[in-house]
């Protein structure tokens, strides 16, 4: 019965001209093709990062992909890869990681590491991808992450990836330097 009501009231608002006709809008095939790629775009260096395809048997191709993934787990000689992009020793990923130098000496390359630790990998992953999408490049994120920002009372960024709160403030200080604010 409201269905009814609002239908009739709307019919009326038309006819007597206070409701605008709504303006269609088109995309060319191009746009549409464009949009449908951007997020292989955007899985294809988080692949890169996590050592691709020697490291990680499936391509990252989606936000499935990603918890299939961290469910499964992802090799140890990931971690190398994650390491080089962040600019940092393997003794310092196992302190991003919460995780002993010598536990994770002790893993073979091909050994999957687990649930947790996994999930940690791929944030940081993805920081890291976001990182240099928006400095610029590999090396001058890699500074920016060693350098210490009055923002973060003289601290570098590195000393604030052991946490997921850290990387979020690290995540908002990011999108206040792709818009322009000083940080």
């Amino acid at each position: 019965m409201q269905n009814v009501v609002f239908l009739e009231k709307a019919q009326r608002m038309k006819k007597s001209g206070t409701i605008k006709k709504s303006r269609e809008y088109t995309l060319k095939q191009e746009e549409i093709t464009s949009m449908a790629e951007e997020p292989a775009v955007k899985y294809k260096s988080l692949n890169v990062i996590l050592g691709g395809k020697q490291s990680i048997t499936q391509p990252v191709s989606g936000d499935f992909d990603l918890i299939a993934l961290t469910r499964e787990g992802i090799k140890k000689s990931s971690l190398k890869s994650l390491a080089a992009h962040l600019g940092v020793t393997m003794e310092v990923m196992s302190r991003l990681l919460h995780s002993s130098h010598r536990n994770m000496q002790r893993k073979d390359e091909d050994e999957l590491l687990d649930t947790l630790k996994t999930e940690k990998v791929l944030e940081l992953a993805a920081f890291a991808q976001r990182g240099i999408d928006v400095v610029g490049s590999k090396q001058a994120f890699i500074e920016w992450l060693h350098s210490p920002l009055v923002s973060l009372d003289n601290k570098s960024p590195l000393e604030f990836l052991d946490t997921s709160f850290g990387i979020q403030l690290l995540q908002k200080i990011l999108g206040r330097l792709e818009q322009g604010v000083y940080s």
